[in-house]
């Protein structure tokens, strides 16, 4: 704040000017209801830049109204040369005014007067009272406005004031005689006619040798270059009604109150109701409200009889909101740190359970307080409701904590309303459904190197952290319920989504055994493979190189070896070394491929035979990965830390790797794998004669595609004959074009849409169906799978045509694939529901289950598996499982 002997400040906005500006600086900006927001964002932008940067405390922003002004009295056809202000922006214009009034800024206008003309007279008033006036704006007219207090401050250049000075070698003339300059010089825009043929630099050498325009056109004749006397001599009433037009009015009738001007700060409820409903996430989240801002009663259990009374309460209402935290998201090698418990908006209590910094006050017995606890977590009768409830589960279990009674899932329901969406992250699904946003885990442990764990702090720390964790949670949940209910969803998450959470804990806790010797041995003998093939490719190099170096592989490829350059990156326009272009390449070089080689040999050894070894829990013995549940955009899961579904299966290495899952002693490994479900679900989604009819038969319907599409004479062997109809049958699943398929079975792209259309036309009933999967999801936006599981695909409507190209592919992709997960779903719900003590369910990859089992009972459960997987879903043909038993996982597939 200024002293009191130094003149307050008031910053005054070209408010329709800078709208403009900010309309056409960003486009194709909309908020959630379809409608333009560009003009409105970029306004925002710049007022809370200039706010946090000068700190105002004085400000306004002036806009145009529309309708005719004096100066169209002045002239009939003043600004007929503009073009009529775009139908998008002028449904922002409410909206701009009001995310001033929102900011804390004033908007002001007047009838039949400018905006400029607001600022003159808001500029004259406030001088007059002993104010600085800073205006903000890019426009040169108000350069007339300059002097003593008075600057023009432009935000587009950061940094750039214009006092007297500035005006003067900006222009060439002093504020004093902008109006005359600009009245010589005309403005084609806003049709003032000005004086033909004279310019700025004119005008400037005329102002500065007469003075003044009211002088220059009395001495007219004087003026020596014939052109520009001729000129003015013709042109003197449109000169004069120039200067009218181009003057700013320092007389409008506006209010001036300096106090009604004071910036006392954004109105942040205001803002945050707007920018929610324009769509603005990043300025959503800074006016929120939050903890700092919303009353809630949070608090520290700290006896066992107050605890004893929470649950009493917990058990009376039958559900709560529930959130547990642990100093790892390892659920192997976590220490409970704590439980987060609530029953009713903000209301919450945490019971501190492992921390090493304590308060002053006692804490809970953790021993006692699990003994408290345990029944009311156990009983499925008591409903518990969280987000991401399975790391809840597995740092329970770890504690040998029975959970039961989950509720729901607030990840998992926001996955099923959006599976697209990049992540379903606690903080930002509150944010935009509840309205608040929450304490981040940052917020309370830090970040990077100097984070600290849960366990590292005193619980008086994390009280609001966790107690916000269990409270949202209900909150987010009763939003999300509803939305749910609007689409249809509730089934599927209720029978589907949610059941499976206890399935996954169950084979993420069990584990799958690795043979740490095996990979040993594998690793070295891959190592020493690798040598080999690096000298190979050294050799057809001609020189010893970084492999790994894409820079380097550039050179090497096309600086030395002079291979054609296929595609160049990003920014620096360097020759691409990416696997598509290698594998391009390698049809006219041998070393294009030796190096894919090399790179597929290295990843494996480095991914999968020396990590795996590492990451085998000491305590356990096996490895413990994560099934993601809420990641993928069609309802399959996926696998992480490690990803044990990546593993090759057409490569002998790969399947070697299997080899190293190993069952325990006195059990077998039990592989069941749908056979060819995708293609099962396509004959029923399509209704295609052919197909389902093949696979009623029991026929192998590579060899059905193989002669329906390369006909009785092909010429192949029966070996490349089926090769190639397996890669047609799944590239039309996944809606590959005939350039990725020539790649793939190595012919030409005219070769390749030859097999496509004789795929379709042998199977009429999927082009018909392909198609009309698109029609309609285009004409809805979503796609669905059998089981009602969506996808969106606003992306159909694209004007980028390689954007919608790949979106129609995900779209004919979406159900077949999406259908095959759900199906596989049902059956682990299923099994897991009646597998027998004897028997553990490991691993689930793509369209397998694993399971380890006793050897005395392998054969018997095999059989029950087979079963429950075959009648996981009723469709038009036949549910086939492949079933093996072995000690190994290799075994098992065979």
């Amino acid at each position: 704040m200024p002293s009191a002997l130094t003149p307050q400040r008031l910053f005054l906005i070209d408010g329709s000017s800078q709208m403009y500006r900010a309309y056409h600086a960003i486009r194709e900006l909309t908020g959630p209801d379809g409608n333009s927001t560009n003009a409105v964002y970029g306004f925002v932008t710049m007022l809370r830049k200039l706010i946090t940067d000068h700190q105002p405390e004085l400000i306004a922003a002036a806009f145009d109204l529309r309708g005719p002004t004096f100066r169209s009295e002045l002239a009939a056809d003043y600004k007929a040369n503009r073009a009529p202000m775009p139908p998008d922006l002028i449904e922002q214009v409410p909206l701009v005014h009001e995310a001033c009034v929102a900011m804390g800024v004033p908007a002001v206008t007047a009838e039949a007067f400018e905006a400029d003309d607001v600022i003159g007279t808001l500029t004259k008033r406030a001088t007059d009272e002993g104010l600085d006036v800073v205006i903000v704006t890019g426009d040169k007219d108000f350069f007339q406005l300059v002097g003593g207090p008075v600057r023009v401050f432009n935000p587009r250049d950061p940094g750039t004031w214009y006092d007297t000075t500035g005006v003067t070698e900006k222009m060439g003339v002093e504020p004093s005689q902008i109006v005359d300059l600009l009245s010589l010089m005309g403005d084609a825009v806003d049709n003032i006619k000005g004086v033909p043929g004279i310019g700025e630099k004119g005008a400037r050498e005329l102002i500065s040798t007469f003075g003044s325009l009211d002088r220059l056109l009395e001495r007219a004749d004087e003026v020596t270059q014939r052109r520009y006397r001729t000129a003015l001599l013709a042109n003197v009433d449109a000169a004069r009604q120039s200067r009218a037009l181009l003057e700013i009015n320092t007389d409008a009738p506006v209010p001036f109150e300096p106090e009604t001007l004071r910036y006392r700060g954004p109105d942040r409820d205001r803002c945050f109701s707007l920018f929610s409903r324009l769509g603005f996430r990043t300025l959503v989240a800074e006016y929120a409200p939050t903890a700092s801002t919303v009353t809630r009663n949070y608090a520290i259990v700290r006896t066992l009889s107050e605890l004893r009374s929470i649950v009493e309460t917990i058990q009376s209402k039958r559900r709560c909101g529930m959130h547990v935290l642990s100093d790892s998201a390892d659920s192997m090698r976590l220490t409970l740190t704590g439980i987060a418990l609530s029953t009713e908006p903000r209301h919450a209590h945490y019971v501190p359970l492992g921390h090493q910094a304590l308060d002053n006050d006692a804490v809970i017995d953790t021993a006692e307080a699990l003994t408290v606890l345990r029944p009311m977590i156990a009983d499925p009768t008591i409903r518990k409701i969280g987000h991401n409830v399975k790391a809840d589960m597995l740092a329970l279990i770890h504690q040998d904590i029975a959970f039961d009674g989950i509720d729901s899932d607030t990840m998992l329901m926001s996955y099923l309303l959006d599976s697209t969406r990049p992540a379903h992250r606690f903080d930002d699904l509150v944010l935009e459904h509840v309205g608040y946003r929450p304490i981040s885990t940052e917020d309370v442990i830090g970040k990077g190197a100097k984070a600290l764990a849960f366990t590292d702090l005193p619980a008086a720390n994390l009280v609001d952290y966790a107690g916000e964790r269990a409270d949202l949670a209900l909150q987010l949940f009763d939003q999300l319920r509803l939305k749910l209910q609007e689409v249809r969803l509730t089934s599927l998450y209720d029978e589907l989504e949610r059941p499976l959470i206890p399935v996954l804990v169950t084979l993420e806790h069990t584990g799958v055994r690795i043979d740490a010797d095996a990979l040993g041995a594998m690793s070295s003998r891959v190592g020493a493979e690798l040598s080999e093939r690096q000298q190979e490719i050294y050799a057809l190099a001609g020189v010893e190189f970084n492999i790994n170096s894409p820079k380097q592989l550039s050179e090497v490829l096309f600086d030395r070896l002079e291979l054609p350059t296929i595609k160049r990156t990003g920014k620096t326009r360097v020759a691409s070394t990416s696997v598509q272009v290698l594998e391009e390449l390698a049809l006219v070089h041998d070393l294009p491929q030796k190096v894919l080689e090399w790179r597929s040999l290295q990843k494996l050894k480095g991914t999968y035979l020396d990590a795996l070894p590492q990451l085998i829990n000491s305590h356990t013995g096996r490895i413990h990965t994560s099934f993601n549940q809420a990641v993928t955009a069609t309802g399959r899961l996926s696998s992480s830390n490690p990803n044990l579904q990546n593993i090759p299966i057409r490569t002998e290495l790969g399947r070697d790797i299997r080899r190293a899952f190993v069952a325990a002693p006195n059990c077998l490994l039990i592989s069941a794998d749908y056979s060819q479900i995708e293609l099962r679900v396509l004959a029923h989604l399509s209704g295609d004669e052919t197909l389902i009819e093949a696979f009623k038969r029991g026929d192998d319907i590579h060899d059905q595609t193989a002669s329906k599409v390369f006909g009785p004479n092909s010429g192949l062997d029966p070996y490349e004959l089926r090769r190639r109809a397996k890669i047609v049958n799944y590239a039309l699943l996944y809606g590959k074009t005939a350039f990725t398929l020539a790649r793939d079975i190595g012919v030409s792209q005219q070769a390749a849409q030859a097999f496509i259309n004789a795929y379709f036309a042998g199977f009429p009933g999927v082009r018909a169906y392909t198609s009309d999967v698109v029609d309609r999801a285009r004409k809805t936006g979503v796609v669905t799978t059998m089981f009602g599981r969506r996808r969106l695909v606003p992306e159909l409507t694209s004007h980028n045509g390689q954007v919608r190209a790949a979106t129609e592919r995900a779209t004919v992709n979406m159900p077949i694939q999406g259908t095959a997960a759900d199906i596989l779903k049902r059956a682990m719900i299923d099994i897991h529901a009646a597998l027998p003590a004897s028997a553990a369910m490991i691993l689930t990859v793509h369209d397998e289950l694993v399971f380890e089992v006793s050897e005395d009972q392998a054969d018997s459960t095999a059989e029950f598996v087979r079963k429950r997987m075959e009648r996981a879903a009723t469709l038009a043909v036949p549910l086939t499982v492949d079933i093996g038993i072995g000690k190994n996982w290799k075994e098992a597939k065979a």
